[in-house]
């Protein structure tokens, strides 16, 4: 609904129009809050990204988890009875060791860089007032006489910023995972299934067009 230009053509327009409308700017709603709790939340409770990053900056946690990621048992090494090879065995883990370790540095710099642009964004700040304000709490202000909610349309938001945000904490996620489990994550395999989920529904028959 919000992306796919077939899909706004084909029923973004003539009857179905204001129905589109609603839970266009529904999804839109939720996917602010969400983008902007799963981000921006600074809860203890909560494992934001924020607070991910924030737990990182301890020196002593980064050590311990750059040691996991870098340091790997070659059971073969041990099992060796040839010195030369048992040497060139330790040889090449501790360069594997070595270049793990960069790849880990690398993976934190990235982080680090990646999390400064999104948190310091001026879209983001307008997706936390949104949700502070507008979604998850009603803010209304008594102005020149009147009551008056928080006008949106004056926070600058554009449609492409709920993408590009989606798409950088995409990465954030699959960095904190490589540094703090050693494991990525199946995006490919999860965009598989929400664009089945997608066709599942707007190409059913019982869908009126």
């Amino acid at each position: 609904m919000l992306f796919n230009r077939e899909t706004v053509a084909a029923r973004g327009s003539e009857h179905q129009v204001r129905g589109f409308q609603i839970l266009k700017n529904t999804l839109f709603l939720s996917c602010v809050q969400d983008i902007a709790k799963l981000s921006l939340d600074g809860d203890k409770r909560t494992p934001s990204i924020r607070n991910l990053v924030g737990a990182l900056d301890d020196p002593a946690m980064r050590r311990e988890l750059e040691d996991r990621y870098a340091i790997w048992v070659i059971p073969s090494a041990d099992q060796q009875e040839d010195p030369d090879i048992v040497a060139a065995l330790k040889r090449m883990e501790e360069r594997e060791r070595l270049e793990r370790r960069e790849q880990f540095r690398d993976h934190y710099a990235e982080l680090q860089e990646l999390w400064k642009n999104l948190a310091g964004s001026p879209s983001m700040h307008a997706f936390l007032t949104v949700r502070d304000k507008v979604s998850a709490h009603t803010e209304v202000r008594f102005v020149a006489d009147k009551y008056q909610l928080v006008d949106i349309g004056k926070l600058g938001i554009k449609w492409g910023d709920v993408r590009r945000n989606m798409e950088i904490m995409q990465r954030l996620v699959e960095l904190l995972g490589l540094i703090v489990r050693n494991a990525g994550f199946a995006w490919d395999s999860l965009d598989a299934q929400l664009s089945n989920a997608s066709s599942g529904f707007w190409n059913h028959p019982n869908v009126a067009r």
